[in-house]
């Protein structure tokens, strides 16, 4: 059991993953509300592989936003890359093994889009690699709030790693709530819905938003106003793209992680 997680590991870091560990699946299973637990996507699951892959300091000298989302794309391409290759590993040898997209697809009916299939940031947390911040973002010692992680969901007998102490989300620092431009982050938690409408302006809603004030415009100038007023451009360019997010301002915001850090 060591010797195949140490392998994997190894493997998982030569793909080029900047964080890697392993959950427990009962615990999770335990811990995750209904439909979103290990067992319900693989049910003689044992243990969940965590990935990360660090975000470019760069992007965030950058004022331009499509810096910053244009990466969003590529790290998610690249996870779920790093995910399938992952699971390959562990299914030639004996195992069933599931990569969880990082990112789309979701369940848009119940829940709207606003949960996963299982929670990479929870996964990571009980695999070892950080803790979720006042900003429900996940926290990790070297890189803070500028990560991104996947899942992969294996019968494999995995050594689980033990949860970090918490510690990295200072108990009087408040800049991802004062610099929220959606107002998404408060005393009392994340409003999802709000930070939703601010960063994903762009994406399905927001094409269905706009297109419902074409249908109620006054007049057939003021419908042709808004066809070609940019916006239907700008969710066209989002959805071709991945829908990547509008704003990233509780990432750049955060002064968690080590200044030597990715």
């Amino acid at each position: 059991m060591a010797d195949l997680t140490g392998d994997l590991k190894g493997f998982a870091r030569d793909l080029g993953a900047d964080l890697v560990g392993v959950a427990d699946a009962e615990i999770l299973n335990r811990r995750a509300p209904p439909n979103h637990r290990p067992h319900d996507l693989l049910p003689e699951s044992r243990a969940v592989v965590s990935l990360g892959l660090k975000m470019l300091r760069s992007i965030f000298a950058s004022p331009n936003i499509r810096v910053s989302r244009i990466s969003y794309v590529h790290l998610h391409r690249r996870l779920n890359e790093i995910a399938w290759d992952i699971a390959a590993y562990l299914e030639s040898r004996g195992h069933y093994a599931i990569p969880i997209s990082s990112d789309v697809p979701i369940d848009m009916i119940n829940n709207r889009g606003l949960w996963g299939d299982i929670s990479h940031r929870h996964v990571a947390v009980a695999a070892g690699l950080g803790e979720i911040g006042r900003s429900s973002l996940l926290l990790t010692p070297d890189y803070g709030a500028r990560i991104r992680v996947t899942s992969v969901i294996t019968t494999a007998p995995l050594k689980p790693d033990g949860e970090p102490t918490p510690g990295l989300c200072p108990p009087d620092c408040r800049l991802c709530l004062k610099g929220c431009p959606g107002g998404a982050i408060s005393e009392a938690g994340v409003d999802k819905k709000a930070c939703v409408r601010h960063m994903h302006r762009f994406n399905l809603y927001g094409l269905l938003k706009h297109l419902g004030k074409v249908l109620e415009a006054p007049s057939l100038e003021e419908r042709k106003r808004l066809v070609f007023d940019g916006t239907i451009s700008e969710v066209y360019m989002s959805l071709r793209s991945g829908d990547p997010p509008l704003c990233i301002d509780c990432v750049r915001l955060c002064p968690a992680g080590s200044p030597a850090g990715g």
